[in-house]
């Protein structure tokens, strides 16, 4: 088995927040009385870290903080969650892999106890083996986190796939020296992702790319 560890992104990859994140931003520059973003716009458009992202399109962070932005996206947020699921296949993939004897473990630029308490509340918990989530609500990135959880679970970088939705999913598994695969699902282009490695646009491939990387 060349890939005996599977690190996932949450936000985009296992959640199905896209639309969430796209209405939320919209909610947010409309009250500021920037033009929002559709969804083909955000995905050529987001990225982390955030503040940066933030200040292309259009937020002025000589008024505001980025501590004051940062509530706001949570608390807009929070309004849409309750209509929140999972992508499609997502938990069938976890139990294959899980019957697979591969570990998986989710690395997210979300705030760890917010991550913990929205994994339980899907009741995919017991899939994995550590959840590794930011200190805050800034999301700044996840390299750091990434480095410490190599480090915590004792992972083989040459033994892992990180599987994420985002061009900084493969800037974080070339740090920490682990493969990627994305999905163009989440909150990043199909362009922007084919011109970082290999893409699946469903999770359930996920599987015959295994199948087909396996040695």
């Amino acid at each position: 088995m060349r890939y005996k560890n599977i690190v996932w992104d949450w936000n985009g990859t296992l959640l199905n927040d896209l639309q969430t994140g796209v209405d939320t931003l919209a909610d947010m520059l409309l009250r500021r009385s920037i033009a929002p973003l559709n969804i083909e716009e955000y995905k050529k458009k987001f990225g982390f870290p955030v503040v940066d992202f933030y200040v292309r399109i259009g937020f002025d962070l000589q008024v505001e903080s980025m501590q004051d932005l940062s509530v706001d996206f949570v608390e807009t947020y929070n309004k849409y969650a309750c209509e929140l699921q999972l992508n499609e296949g997502v938990r069938d993939v976890l139990t294959s892999l899980k019957k697979s004897g591969r570990h998986q473990y989710i690395l997210s630029a979300l705030r760890e106890d917010l991550l913990q308490q929205m994994v339980a509340d899907f009741h995919i918990l017991s899939y994995f083996e550590d959840l590794c989530g930011s200190d805050n609500i800034y999301a700044a990135g996840k390299i750091e986190r990434g480095k410490c959880m190599v480090e915590t679970c004792n992972l083989c970088p040459s033994e892992t796939l990180m599987v994420g939705d985002t061009v900084h999913d493969a800037e974080v598994a070339e740090a920490l020296g682990f493969d990627c695969l994305l999905f163009t699902g989440g909150h990043n282009d199909r362009i922007r992702l084919q011109a970082r490695g290999a893409v699946i646009s469903r999770i359930p491939e996920l599987l015959k790319w295994l199948e087909m990387n396996e040695y």
